[in-house]
């Protein structure tokens, strides 16, 4: 049979005709996603957020400070000195980073939760128990762990506002709320441990400048001593005048570095047992009512698109293999020769074939 060219509207009316075929790949696709629909574990997502503070804002902040923080000025600012102002630790960016360490994830893992498998709720269990990592060794375990938490965790910050947003995904409710508020407590926990341990080195150094500076300004303090002893009647020499001036510079000088040394001391000792936390927490997670995925009615409306399309596309390659078949006969006999001797070489590959022969030959 010669067959002409195949046409749009040849190929259109050809579809349409198979449209038994398309109608089963659109129902197949939609039962397939719908099958992943109820398989597929679910997963809810509980928001945290909070505030970061900025070591210079307030009374001491703002003004050039905040100029050298703008975008696109940051590089002319640090070149005036200015970039400095702000300390590093206090930037959204620096917490979005800190969330992501390997550090910080690790005691997440080890936190215990309340055991969402159980009903008891004195329960608990680690998180890295409650992931379901499958690994025989405990540091390869930990390692996906750390892996797979940093993708169920999402940061967004606002350098404007200093405001940090993290969300969590979680299989459990409870558990997506009680592991935002627990990577954002143990957030302000590291700030206190740096903040501290900041402070009390800075209270060692000082505390060593200070009894330097005190010894110093003793003995300036001896030599002006000794000078008015000796040279009771300075006044009247020109030469005693310029040495007593000096020896003044000297004692005012020692004074004034031992005093400045002191005070910076005991706002070292007040830094080292304060307790004012570092970010202020916003938003506390909640256990969410509606899990984020899967979504049913969202996946079918996209399953019943999608198979729609593939079963339009299958009817018209279908016409199209035909269409072609009844062009090229000989072809067509050569394909479908090649096509059954794979599938009779395959048949006799499978294994337990050739006992199954046997059976059904006894």
């Amino acid at each position: 049979m010669a067959s002409g060219p195949l046409t749009f509207p040849a190929l259109v009316a050809g579809t349409v005709a198979r449209w038994r075929t398309a109608v089963t790949v659109a129902l197949g696709t939609v039962a397939l996603t719908l099958a992943l629909a109820l398989i597929l574990p679910p997963s809810y997502r509980a928001t945290a957020s909070f505030v970061t503070t900025d070591g210079e804002t307030g009374p001491r902040g703002g003004g050039m400070s905040d100029l050298a923080a703008s975008p696109g000025l940051s590089g002319l600012a640090s070149q005036f000195g200015l970039g400095g102002l702000r300390d590093p630790s206090e930037s959204p960016l620096f917490y979005e980073q800190l969330l992501a360490s390997r550090e910080l994830l690790t005691r997440l893992l080890s936190s215990p939760f309340p055991d969402p498998r159980t009903d008891a709720p004195a329960d608990s269990a680690k998180l890295l128990a409650l992931l379901r990592i499958r690994e025989s060794d405990s540091a390869r375990a930990l390692e996906t762990a750390i892996k797979q938490l940093r993708r169920k965790m999402r940061v967004t910050v606002d350098l404007k506002t200093n405001f940090v947003v993290l969300t969590v995904d979680a299989r459990w409710s409870q558990l997506s709320a009680d592991v935002a508020n627990r990577a954002v407590s143990l957030v302000s926990a590291f700030n206190k441990e740096q903040r501290v341990s900041r402070a009390r080195a800075r209270r060692d150094f000082l505390e060593t400048r200070v009894a330097a500076a005190l010894n110093e300004l003793r003995a300036t303090e001896d030599s002006q001593r000794l000078f008015y002893e000796r040279n009771r009647s300075w006044e009247n020499s020109p030469a005693l005048l310029v040495e007593e001036r000096r020896v003044r510079r000297q004692v005012e000088t020692a004074n004034s570095l031992y005093l400045s040394l002191r005070q910076q001391y005991e706002t070292a000792r007040i830094d080292e047992v304060n307790n004012t936390p570092v970010i202020t927490v916003v938003d506390q997670a909640v256990p969410p009512r509606r899990r984020e995925w899967p979504r049913i009615g969202l996946m079918l409306l996209a399953a019943l698109v999608l198979g729609g399309a593939l079963g339009a596309i299958t009817a018209a390659g279908r016409e199209l293999a035909d269409h072609w078949a009844r062009s090229n006969p000989e072809q067509a006999a050569l394909l479908r020769a090649a096509f059954a001797r794979v599938t009779r070489d395959i048949a006799r590959a499978w294994p337990g074939r050739d006992r199954r022969d046997r059976v059904r030959a006894a």
